[in-house]
């Protein structure tokens, strides 16, 4: 017994690293600065923080959100994150900074709500350093750092000698770390019209994307910013990480990997439609009819050729009547093609297509048996890629039926 327990140890200390690098400890800090006290309020850095916030405690990340931060809030919670991510060197640790931000002498400075700056030598002293940051970064010695900085609009101060905008790239990075900006070096990025900015609306569509490794959240988001501002807005990605790291759930760990363009939407991010061509799904839903028959059950399946569209196949059982006294069943195969939405909410669809019904009354008189071709509308919304509500006009010009039906949908390549 006791050489077994000595073997049983012996296991569970050569677990424990591997168990530690697949499972890294996971740190934040999110600061949104929009309510500035002497400076132009921005409309965006508070919501761009919150649901940057909520995107990364869904991967797994432990949050401090500092929203209208002054100097001491932003220093002491950064402090904080470097001192967690010195607890481990497998940790991840992720910055992200929605608010103005300016660059003066080859550094970027991130400024605090209550900022009383009256000229660049004061940016030192009153307002907070990147490098600075990167530096602490540096010194945790951690597996992977990610820092995110959308503060490149215009320099918000008049006593600007050059009159420059945006930020500018930090002189020392740390190993294995990815410095993103919301635009290019010097250019100035868009608050966007919504509820987020532009980039990070994107970004929030990218990370909630499961499966995708760190490099590609960012290559795409870069790839969608540019893509959505006719190339006026470039993110600009700055990467000394050169293995593989997924901030949430890894391919092998999802089962099923959902394709690149599947988007959770959290708190409020902007909706990114799915593309459907990539996909093939299975399902089952139950419904009742405003006439016969008033319980439906229905499984069917998709295949989705073009873009936006998919072609939906799938058979009706048709098992109660809605007529006292009278007993009933059917059978209606169906076809119908339906497209998605451009920028709708959530997944709806629509389409139109036809089957071909089987039924059978069971009249007191006797059995009446009925067969027809029927046309058909379809309407029907998606939830979490998951929950499908879908309503149904069917008609053969001379009898007509709607239909109203709950199911799950599960999707695959």
């Amino acid at each position: 017994m006791k050489y077994f327990s000595f073997l049983l140890l012996g296991f569970f200390a050569l677990m424990l690293p591997l168990y530690a690098q697949d499972n890294p400890a996971k740190y934040a800090l999110v600061i949104g600065n929009g309510n500035y006290s002497t400076l132009s309020p921005l409309s965006n850095p508070i919501n761009d923080a919150n649901d940057i916030a909520a995107v990364l405690e869904h991967l797994g990340f432990s949050v401090e959100k500092v929203l209208n931060g002054d100097l001491e809030q932003m220093e002491e919670a950064a402090l904080r994150l470097k001192e967690k991510l010195m607890e481990t060197s497998n940790a991840f640790g992720f910055f992200f900074y929605a608010g103005h931000g300016v660059q003066y002498g080859g550094e970027n400075y991130l400024i605090p709500v209550n900022a009383n700056i009256a000229s660049e030598n004061a940016l030192r002293t009153r307002a907070m350093s990147v490098q600075m940051l990167l530096d602490d970064l540096t010194d945790a010695g951690n597996g992977l750092n990610v820092v995110v900085l959308d503060a490149c609009r215009d320099n918000p101060f008049g006593w600007s000698r050059s009159g420059s905008r945006g930020l500018t790239v930090v002189n020392r990075q740390p190993a294995d770390s990815i410095v993103v900006y919301a635009t290019s070096a010097g250019a100035r990025a868009s608050d966007g019209e919504g509820r987020n900015g532009l980039f990070t609306s994107q970004l929030i569509n990218n990370l909630a994307t499961p499966g995708i490794e760190v490099n590609e959240v960012f290559r795409r988001t870069g790839m969608n910013v540019a893509e959505l501002s006719a190339n006026q807005q470039i993110p600009a990605i700055y990467s000394q990480f050169f293995g593989t790291a997924y901030l949430g759930e890894k391919p092998d760990d999802l089962g099923v990997m959902l394709p690149p363009s599947t988007t959770v939407i959290i708190g409020g991010g902007n909706y990114k439609e799915p593309e459907p061509e990539k996909l093939w799904t299975i399902g089952a839903s139950l419904g009742t009819s405003f006439a016969d028959p008033w319980l439906v059950g229905t499984v069917k399946g998709t295949i989705a050729p073009l873009k936006y569209s998919f072609l939906e196949i799938g058979i009706d059982l048709g098992l109660i009547s809605g007529t006292p006294d009278v007993g009933y069943y059917s059978i209606f195969p169906f076809a119908h093609y339906a497209y998605y939405l451009p920028f709708g909410p959530g997944g709806i669809y629509a389409g139109a297509g036809g089957g071909y019904l089987m039924a059978e009354y069971d009249f007191p008189e006797g059995t009446l048996p009925k067969s027809t071709f029927a046309l058909e509308l379809v309407a029907g919304l998606n939830l979490w890629d998951m929950l499908n509500f879908s309503y149904s006009f069917r008609s053969n010009f001379t009898h007509s039926s709607n239909k109203l039906s709950v199911g799950y949908t599960y999707r695959f390549k």
